[in-house]
């Protein structure tokens, strides 16, 4: 046997550099001469259990080949090879390459062969070293066709086997991982990326790279279209490095999508491009046809947003059945079929054929089946199609079962982030409604087809977060070394040293944030406002109030603005000089907050802001004929308007929020709470005067008792918060935007969950009025986390707030909040008589 014991342990060596690193070119080669060394042995002697080595070489050679892009004729023909050896009815043999041929035959597509070969093996295997890679392989062939059910007994019992007395760590951690993505498919996207996570915890590196894939799609179904991006792009670089040819591929085909998914279609196309020739030059026809798709979708998104031509959307259309076409003739396309056929849908709805598109979506298969941007895909196409016809109540119908699955998908969703996330999924389904809506020329309608699509994401996704202590360690630990790093300001020798403990401290954010999504949704959807019930609520209540809801539609700024004795809709500016113009504001302010800036250049900047001031208020608020009391909602860039600071506004009521919303009006002032965060010269004397102002009902936190614990518990005991602390917001990781406290900042993560439903919120700090803005217009931030959290009111910077200005305003703010003062009537009174614009909003829900 010495002879078999050398070709075994060659054997051995191949599976390990193929499994352990993935370097497939040097199994390939332990392979080939394994193959020898058998073919020596049989023509000198006749030993038991060469036929069985030889199989196992074959069935090795073919899997490299296949890893390595031979095409698919060459693998087959290969594993025929290793077939002949089952002609003794050797059941471990035969199982054998019928598994491997099985798990080739799902790689490359062919669902329903792969299938019947796995059935034949696992019902021959009797070894459990044999059986559970069967059982993974046949799993997550189930998971490919759809069956969940089966997926789950396949993975269960492999997971099972494999943690047993002769367990494969590797194989079980596959098995959770695999069954995270079963619970993906079943819905429960945090429960997928609970048991993703955990399995890559304990993976090896050379797994990461097909874990990460996975991810991805979990996170893209979450409206995490960014985050998918960048796993896919960690992935690329790992199979890079690994040299796994195929599974590299596949990935930056999911960048590819992930480009279209974040509207960025002529990059889309360029990658896809490039994929789809390396593809075919690998002979992989369903990454091929998979790159097709993608430039087929990105193609008809450059169309939408450029306008395009009815013709230009029918010749699309035939482009994509042409393509669905050859999907359906391929094994394991079919649901690369149904995403085709859905483009075909909406360019024949949108070139003008809804019989086309209408037949197309009717003959797709059940809704439980497909993806949630699938399902709302199909009812954009059933609103286009119906929209054409002028049929707005079928059309709405589709709208309102849209946004219905959004809804679910959102409730299902527990972090704030994840929740403005999942907006991404809604733009073609809101830019429908609209579209209709604009066309119809009716104020009303216009109104509530933005309102409809800014409230399904709208609220928090959570009443309170379960406790987990490693997320608390994480984010703890993340918050000690911000400190350690921020305590090293200034001192030239330790900028190495700083870098390290900011580049530590992201990482533990980054983590902190991602474990963050693990947690469901136990949160309603907050329901729309309409224009009918805004008005009528306006009048009845005999207020004064002004309601501009403005919008940024095809290169122009256009609201409706509602009050009590009518509705009415908008053009206001073009938008390209409106956002300079806000750019500007931002700029003059961020200059004249430094005390130290020289007179002409204060004198040059005070001139450009009030020039720049002047412009959005006549253009945006006198342009609307807006007067007295007045609530703006805005998205994107337009909510960061210090709209409290324009001219006609000085001295007036003024409330801003990202969606029109109402408040309680029974608010009463109770228990005060003052804060003062160190670093900042006045803040203990404003914290001071602040609760003097509020008397015995006030409790200050001052020096060492403003720990983040205690501030973060004694918030939610409180109807009025003030926190004078130096603020950053992070633009790149908005939900650690943070106030800085005793023991290091405070993150808008550590609020998530926390009921602030009583509070009226006063945040005397640098720019944390400031918002990033997630792809469909969702802002994320300090403040908007705080308004998520039910706050009453949120009044916060949108620029830098200089020191001295701080302590002259906020106990006016306060005396003008005891005094029965809402806090918009508060905040103009506090300021009227500034001598510089003040950058201090007041952002919360409508109360009349």
């Amino acid at each position: 046997m010495g002879g078999l014991d050398v070709v075994q342990g060659q054997i051995e060596r191949a599976r390990a550099h193929a499994r352990n690193h993935r370097h497939f070119g040097r199994a390939l080669r332990t392979y080939r001469a394994a193959l020898r060394s058998l073919d020596a042995l049989a023509s000198s002697s006749n030993l038991d259990g060469i036929g069985m080595a030889r199989a196992r070489v074959l069935v090795g050679i073919a899997t490299c080949e296949y890893e390595r892009g031979t095409d698919r004729g060459s693998v087959l023909r290969t594993l025929d090879e290793a077939e002949v050896e089952t002609s003794t009815g050797d059941d471990a043999i035969v199982a054998l390459v019928r598994s491997h041929r099985g798990l080739l035959l799902m790689r490359m597509g062919d669902l329903v062969g792969a299938r019947a070969e796995l059935d034949a093996a696992l019902g021959r295997i009797e070894d459990e070293d044999d059986l559970v890679p069967a059982l993974l392989n046949r799993g997550w062939l189930a998971l490919e066709s759809g069956d969940v059910d089966a997926a789950v007994r396949d993975l269960s019992r492999c997971r099972e086997l494999a943690a047993g007395e002769r367990g494969d760590i590797a194989m079980r951690l596959m098995a959770e991982h695999n069954l995270g993505y079963a619970r993906f498919l079943g819905g429960d996207l945090p429960a997928a990326l609970r048991s993703m996570d955990a399995a890559a915890e304990d993976s090896p590196p050379e797994h990461a790279g097909i874990g990460l894939m996975d991810k991805a799609a979990v996170l893209y179904e979450a409206g995490l279209v960014s985050e998918a991006a960048d796993a896919l792009g960690r992935a690329a670089t790992v199979l890079g490095e690994t040299r796994a040819w195929r599974d590299l591929i596949d990935a930056q085909v999911g960048q590819a999508r992930c480009l279209v998914g974040l509207g960025r279609h002529a990059e889309a196309i360029a990658l896809a491009r490039r994929v789809q020739v390396r593809a075919r030059r690998a002979g992989h026809e369903l990454l091929q046809l998979r790159a097709g798709l993608i430039i087929i979708d990105a193609r008809h998104g450059l169309l939408v947003d450029g306008g395009g031509t009815p013709r230009s959307f029918l010749r699309l259309a035939h482009d994509a059945a042409t393509l669905a076409e050859r999907a359906r003739s391929m094994p394991g396309a079919d649901r690369m079929a149904v995403d085709l056929e859905l483009v075909a849908a909406e360019g024949a709805a949108r070139g003008g054929d809804r019989g086309g598109a209408l037949e197309i979506v009717d003959r797709l298969p059940p809704a439980s089946g497909l993806s949630l941007g699938t399902q709302v895909r199909t009812q954009v196409v059933r609103a286009l199609a119906a929209y054409a016809a002028d049929d707005r109540r079928t059309g709405l119908a589709a709208v309102r079962k849209g946004h219905r699955l959004l809804a679910q998908q959102r409730q299902r969703l527990g972090a704030v982030e994840a929740v403005t996330a999942a907006s991404a999924h809604g733009i073609r389904l809101q830019a429908a409604d609209l579209d209709a809506a604009l066309r119809s020329g009716r104020p009303e309608a216009v109104f509530d087809a933005v309102e409809r699509g800014r409230a399904t994401f709208a609220g928090s996704g959570r009443v309170r977060p379960p406790e987990d202590p490693e997320l608390a360690a994480l984010v703890g630990g993340a918050r000690r070394l911000a400190e350690r790093a921020r305590q090293l300001e200034g001192d030239p020798a330790s900028a190495v040293e700083q870098a390290r403990l900011r580049r530590d401290a992201r990482r533990l954010q980054s983590q902190a944030r991602e474990r963050s999504w693990h947690d469901g949704g136990h949160a309603g959807v907050p329901r729309p406002t309409s224009a009918r019930a805004l008005r009528a609520v306006l009048r009845a209540e005999g207020a004064d109030r002004t309601v501009l809801d403005l919008m940024m539609i095809k290169g122009r700024v256009c609201a409706v603005r509602v009050d009590g004795r009518g509705t009415r809709l908008l053009d206001l500016a073009p938008l390209e000089p409106t956002l300079e113009q806000v750019r500007r504001v931002r700029a003059d302010l961020q200059a004249l907050s430094n005390p130290l800036l020289p007179q002409p250049l204060r004198a040059t900047a005070s001139l450009s802001l009030a020039r720049s001031l002047a412009w959005l208020d006549d253009t945006l608020v006198r342009g609307a004929g807006v007067e007295g009391p007045a609530y703006f909602a805005a998205r994107d860039r337009l909510v960061s308007v210090p709209w409290s600071s324009l001219p006609s506004r000085r001295g007036v009521s003024t409330v801003v929020n990202s969606w029109v919303t109402s408040g309680d009006a029974d608010w009463e002032a109770g228990a005060a709470l003052a804060v003062a965060g160190p670093g900042l010269r006045h803040a203990d004397a404003e914290a001071t005067e602040v609760a003097r102002v509020w008397g015995s009902a006030a409790r200050a936190l001052v020096d060492s008792d403003a720990t983040c614990e205690a501030v973060s518990v004694a918030v939610e005991q409180a109807s009025v918060v003030h926190l004078a602390a130096h603020g950053t917001h992070e633009p790149d990781n908005p939900v650690f935007s943070s106030v800085l406290l005793a023991d290091g900042p405070l993150f808008a993560h550590e609020l998530d969950g926390r009921d602030l439903s009583r509070s009226v919120v006063v945040l005397s700090a640098c720019d944390v009025g400031s918002a990033s803005i997630r792809y469909g217009g969702e802002p994320l931030g300090l403040t908007s986390v705080l308004l998520r959290m039910g706050a009453r009111a949120v009044i916060a910077a949108v620029a830098p707030l200089r020191d001295d200005v701080a302590v002259r305003v906020m106990p006016a703010l306060h005396e003008g909040l005891r005094g029965g003062l809402r806090p918009g009537a508060a905040l103009a009174r506090a300021v009227a008589d500034e001598p510089e614009p003040v950058p201090l909003v007041c952002f919360g829900p409508l109360v009349l």
